[in-house]
């Protein structure tokens, strides 16, 4: 007896300690029921290659496409509108940014720079732009008139009283540099620009810039670059999406390195930092899909399985309720956990697990307390004072023997 209640105690302690092993496995860092594999979505003849999310109502999801202007959704990217009303036929939106504010849209194209006040239904173009290949937009949340675009063949332009007018600001960086990214860091008032050349910064709105390549091999072309205070993160700390793989700076881009996963061989066009922990960070790959680092870019692990496989992942956003759903762009749209009904089984999982749990918790308990009280149950005494009385007879028990004395006769 003493052993199975040994092996009972033991066999709910294994469940105790396995129990958080096995949620942890199945849940993901991604939206409340996150798990299972990446959702296609509806757009499944279209070229995507931007995002944008309203900071006002995190439902409203832009995507920009490379031929048929911008798709909008109203509803997190269950369902999908086609506007293009103002854009240019054909034209490849390459960067969707919203105002500080979030009341107006912009668009970098390959025709362009536009302009919608009215969610995407109409479209203006910016005057006052060298016609070019327009690759980024930047803010300063500090000045909300302040706009920074950046261009394939005229470097970065930039406009202090929301885009009436424009200035060159091209002070320091080579001629012809292709502009491929911009981002503007508000509390240290630095712009910096992810070119064809290496990453470049200006403290100064662009009046004059510097090159930041230490560590960086040659012949780099960095596609974006981001300062993960922007975002919530640590000061200092830079990250960098290149032909080259990814690097990272914790000095202010004064020296970049590589993380201790290597991905020397893959190209690297979106980084994002989640808005709900800031030191989980989101890469989109031309080979390997979309890669998650959980400790700010130092080791790098898969999302999910179900992304089309050596396709490139032009960009990646993060929106829809709460922010819990992962939008990337492989031409189709594919959403992470995706927009099917909580009923999917995978993402059941977890409760279901929790339920499993409690039931033979409660099964190995309940037997062990119906044990115990049959070992402790005292066997029935008759006592002198409940011996029958005179009046009182008793059958003796079937398995009695008849006993009698020496004479033969009965006792």
């Amino acid at each position: 007896m003493q052993n199975a209640r040994r092996f009972s105690f033991l066999r709910t302690l294994w469940l105790f300690v396995s129990l958080p092993a096995v949620l942890s496995a199945c849940a993901s860092s991604v939206g409340i029921f996150a798990s299972g594999t990446w959702q296609a979505g509806t757009l499944q003849q279209a070229h995507i290659r931007s995002f944008a999310v309203d900071p006002r109502n995190a439902q409203n999801v832009y995507a920009g496409d490379a031929q048929n202007g911008v798709f909008v959704s109203s509803d997190g990217g269950i369902h999908w509108k086609q506007q293009q009303n103002g854009l240019p036929p054909g034209a490849t939106i390459n960067a969707l940014v919203f105002d500080d504010p979030g009341k107006k849209l912009y668009a970098a194209s390959d025709a362009g720079v536009y302009v919608s006040a009215d969610g995407a239904k109409s479209w203006t173009k910016v005057a006052g732009l060298p016609q070019d290949k327009y690759t980024a937009i930047a803010f300063d949340l500090k000045k909300a008139q302040s706009i920074y675009v950046g261009s394939e063949q005229h470097g970065v332009y930039a406009s202090s009283d929301s885009g009436a007018t424009w200035s060159a600001a091209t002070s320091g960086l080579p001629a012809h540099l292709a502009i491929h990214g911009l981002a503007f860091d508000s509390d240290a008032h630095q712009l910096w620009a992810a070119t064809s050349m290496g990453v470049y910064r200006s403290p100064d709105d662009g009046a004059s810039w510097q090159a930041l390549n230490t560590g960086l091999p040659a012949g780099i072309t960095v596609y974006t670059v981001l300062p993960a205070s922007i975002e919530g993160g640590a000061q200092g700390l830079i990250y960098a999406g290149t032909n080259k793989g990814f690097f990272l700076s914790r000095d202010a881009a004064a020296h970049w390195q590589t993380s201790q996963v290597p991905l020397t061989g893959v190209s690297i066009y979106s980084v994002l930092i989640d808005i709900h922990t800031a030191t989980t960070v989101y890469i989109a790959t031309n080979i390997v899909g979309v890669l998650r680092s959980t400790d700010s870019g130092a080791n790098w692990g898969s999302v999910a399985s179900g992304l089309p496989s050596h396709q490139t992942v032009y960009a990646i956003a993060q929106g829809a309720a709460n922010y819990d759903q992962l939008f990337v762009a492989i031409n189709n749209i594919y959403l992470y956990p995706g927009t099917n009904s909580i009923f999917d089984p995978t993402r059941l999982l977890p409760f279901l697990l929790i339920i499993a749990f409690f039931y033979l918790l409660i099964r190995i308990t309940t037997r062990r307390r119906h044990a115990s009280r049959t070992m402790r149950k005292p066997e029935r005494i008759i006592k002198p004072e409940d011996a029958p009385s005179s009046g009182e007879t008793h059958k003796l028990p079937a398995s009695s023997e008849h006993k009698s004395d020496k004479s033969g006769q009965d006792i």
